[in-house]
């Protein structure tokens, strides 16, 4: 496949998924259940997978994010123009807005060996910060939807600080393995990316739907970080189930959703799995950077995440998740598949 199709591969991708969106694909709207706020923290890596044995540090090596979205009851001149934007012929949904920062980090195998290694993946960092706007369409209990758009901008490269924060983190944790080489990673570099995402939750009426759902999702991210068309779904089983849209992953398209509302059972736990499938046309991360030469692998377009784990909600207003990620290989020297854990911990106001 020549780079041209490619790219027309990728767009023809992002139309569909915009055009799933614009066409609603959903019931028809009713008023949505008023929620509040909610404050999510997540951090993902590849210890989390494996918390009792040794720290594997490759690859895609850590991730945090922070999330905060205010509640239904902050309507700003904002998240009113963005309703009667983004309303694709029908009337306003609620929506809510909110901000997110982050920073990921990758590195290749051995991290001990200062010299490059051509042949794995590169040093890089990702720090971001941005804004993110969701809105529901709830037409029963047992049967909503959510839209989640969200812009990140940042910086790739040294002063993304993801060498700092895995020195620290070592010079605590593990003396003995001291990264050596990143003053190999790609180089300076900012960055933006846009994000859609548009989720279902199914059950099969209301009563099933306290115990049993699924999530189908798709969406894309547009930018020079990356560029990615991705589907999947979530099947969760358990007590309680509470009226969000489960557990997001920091690479995920959406965000975490937002906090409680009159639905939001007193304690509630549940296991989920699911798998997500995506098409990459560009991933700075594996491909370098953008206008400049830089170390890079030739990577795989089509990437695969299987995921299970646990999630169990307390008094209303806390919750938290742990999911494990197993990830097939991004990159054609990559010698075995990825897995990575991630725990998340949402603060669901108002307290």
């Amino acid at each position: 496949m020549t780079s041209r199709e490619k790219w027309f591969g990728s767009l023809a991708g992002l139309a569909v998924f915009s055009l799933a969106g614009a066409n609603g694909f959903s019931a028809p709207i009713l008023e949505a259940t008023e929620q509040g706020g909610s404050f999510t923290i997540t951090d993902e890596n590849d210890a989390w997978s494996n918390p009792l044995g040794p720290h594997q540090d490759r690859h895609y090596t850590h991730g945090v994010k922070l999330a905060y979205l205010v509640g239904d009851d902050v309507m700003t001149d904002l998240t009113a123009r963005l309703n009667r934007l983004l309303c694709w012929g029908h009337q306003p949904l609620p929506g809510n807005f909110g901000f997110v920062a982050g920073q990921d980090m990758f590195t290749p195998e051995n991290i001990l060996d200062p010299a490059p290694i051509n042949n794995d993946r590169p040093y890089a960092g990702w720090l971001y910060a941005g804004m993110v706007y969701q809105r529901r369409n709830e037409s029963s209990a047992h049967f909503a939807t959510m839209e989640n758009f969200e812009v990140n901008v940042g910086l790739v490269g040294p002063d993304s600080m993801a060498d700092d924060t895995q020195i620290l983190i070592h010079r605590w944790r593990f003396p003995e393995d001291i990264p050596q080489g990143w003053h190999n990673q790609i180089h300076e570099e900012p960055g933006l990316v846009l994000k859609y995402a548009h989720l279902w939750r199914y059950s099969l009426n209301d009563t099933t739907a306290k115990f049993f759902d699924v999530i189908p999702r798709a969406g894309f991210e547009l930018g020079n970080v990356a560029i990615f068309a991705t589907a999947g779904a979530t099947a969760r089983l358990g007590f309680n189930l509470p009226p969000d849209f489960g557990m997001q992953i920091i690479d995920s398209p959406a965000s975490a959703s937002g906090g409680m509302n009159t639905n939001t059972p007193l304690f509630a736990c549940y296991t989920f799995a699911g798998v997500d499938g995506r098409y990459v046309v560009r991933d700075l991360a594996l491909d370098g950077n953008t206008f400049r030469t830089s170390q890079s692998v030739e990577k795989y377009n089509f990437v695969n995440d299987l995921n299970w784990g646990v999630a169990v909600d307390v008094g209303r207003h806390l919750e938290f998740s742990w999911a494990q990620i197993t990830r097939s290989k991004e990159f054609h020297t990559q010698l075995q598949k990825d897995v990575f854990g991630s725990i998340n911990f949402r603060f669901k106001f108002p307290f």
